[in-house]
C-alpha cells in the first residue's frame, strides 16, 4: 500500500514537472536592445511595450529591455538578429547601407521639415519595395515608423553656420550616412558608440555630439559642452527590426501581437518624444547651456549638393524621388 502511494506521488510529480517544463518551453523571451539610457523616451516606450505584449499574449511572450548598448553596438546587434537571435532592436535606416542601400536615404539631412511629411513615405510603393528587399537580406521590419526625434548639435563653441564647423570634431554613430551628413554640414565626423561620448568630450577627443534633445540631456553631455545649436538637421524616424529567421519561427498570432502592440508603442513613443523634447530644452537651459538659432538654409543647400554624390550605390535620382514623396 505504501509502495502504491509513493508510486502515485512520483507519477503526480512527474506530470507536474512535465507541465511546468512545457509551460516554460512555450514562453517566448525576446531581448529588446537599444543604445538609449534608462529613462529616455525609447526606454520608457519599450518597457510599456513589454507590458502590452505580456498582457496580449497572456504571459506567453516576454520582452526584456536592454538599454545603454548592453548587448553591443547597433551594427553588432543587427548581426545578432540576422543570425537568428531572439532579439528586436531599434536601428537607423542608414544601417542598411550594405544590404538595402536605398533605404539609407531616409536618414539624409534636411530631407523633411517635419514628421507629418516624413511619415508619408511609409505608405508608399517605394517603401513597400524596399521592405521586400530587407526580407531578402535576412531582416524583418517589425515597426517601420518610430519617431526618434529632431536632431540638433551640442558643441563646445557656437556653430550657427557651416563655416563655424570647419575642423570641429563631431561624434556620430558608425554609419556612412551620419558620417556624410556631418561632413556636409562642415564638420569632421568622428564615429563612436554613444556610451563613449561623455569621456571623449571630457578628454577633448571630440568637440560635439548630435542627437535629439532628450538623448543629449540624458547622456549628460551638457556637463562638458555648453552650446546647443538648433540645426534640426534630421527628423529621425527609426525602425524596430528583428531577424527574418527568428520572425518566421513565431506563430501568426505572436507576429500579430508584436506588430499591433508595437504600433501602439510607436504612437506612445511619439507622444513621449514631443513631451520630453520640451522638458529637455528647459533642463538644458537650466543647466547653463546657451541655445543658438542657426542658418538652416546654408546647411540645407550643402546637404542637397553633397549628399547624393556621396552615395553612388543609390538608384539614380533617389534623393529627389523620396523628397518628392515626402514633400509632395
Amino acid at each position: 500500500m505504501r509502495l502504491k502511494t509513493i508510486t502515485a506521488c512520483i507519477a503526480t510529480l512527474t506530470v507536474a514537472g512535465m507541465t511546468l517544463a512545457t509551460s516554460a518551453q512555450a514562453e517566448t523571451v525576446i531581448h529588446v536592445a537599444y543604445g538609449n539610457q534608462p529613462g529616455e523616451p525609447v526606454d520608457k516606450a519599450v518597457r510599456q511595450w513589454a507590458e502590452w505584449v505580456e498582457e496580449a499574449s497572456d504571459g506567453e511572450m516576454t520582452l526584456q529591455a536592454f538599454p545603454a548598448s548592453q548587448l553591443g553596438s547597433e551594427t553588432e546587434v543587427m548581426e545578432q538578429a540576422r543570425f537568428g537571435a531572439s532579439l528586436i532592436t531599434i536601428t537607423a535606416y542608414s544601417n542598411f547601407m550594405s544590404s538595402v542601400p536605398d533605404l539609407s536615404v531616409l536618414d539624409a539631412p534636411y530631407l523633411s521639415d517635419d514628421f507629418e511629411s516624413k511619415l508619408k513615405v511609409f505608405d508608399s510603393e517605394w517603401f513597400a519595395e524596399q521592405s521586400a528587399k530587407v526580407e531578402e537580406a535576412g531582416y524583418h521590419i517589425v515597426i517601420p515608423n518610430t519617431i526618434y526625434g529632431v536632431r540638433h548639435l551640442l558643441s563646445r563653441d557656437p556653430a550657427t553656420s557651416p563655416e563655424d564647423l570647419k575642423g570641429v570634431k563631431i561624434r556620430v554613430q558608425n554609419s556612412p550616412m551620419y558620417v556624410e551628413a556631418i561632413r556636409a554640414m562642415g564638420a569632421v565626423p568622428t564615429p563612436m558608440s554613444l556610451g563613449d561620448v561623455y569621456p571623449a568630450l571630457a578628454q577633448g577627443l571630440v568637440d560635439g555630439v548630435e542627437n535629439p534633445l532628450p538623448v543629449l540631456f540624458g547622456g549628460k553631455f551638457h556637463e562638458v559642452v555648453k552650446h546647443l545649436n538648433l540645426t534640426a538637421h534630421m527628423h529621425t524616424v527609426a525602425p524596430f527590426i528583428t531577424g527574418r529567421a527568428f520572425w518566421e519561427q513565431l506563430s501568426e498570432e505572436q507576429q500579430q501581437i508584436l506588430t499591433e502592440t508595437g504600433q501602439r508603442m510607436a504612437d506612445y513613443l511619439a507622444t513621449l518624444v514631443d513631451e520630453q523634447t520640451e522638458v529637455a530644452m528647459q533642463q538644458l537651459k537650466d543647466a547653463g547651456v546657451e541655445v543658438h538659432e542657426v542658418d538652416v538654409e546654408a546647411f540645407r543647400e550643402r546637404a542637397r549638393e553633397q549628399i547624393p554624390p556621396a552615395f553612388p550605390e543609390w538608384t539614380p535620382g533617389l534623393y529627389q524621388t523620396v523628397s518628392d514623396i515626402i514633400n509632395g
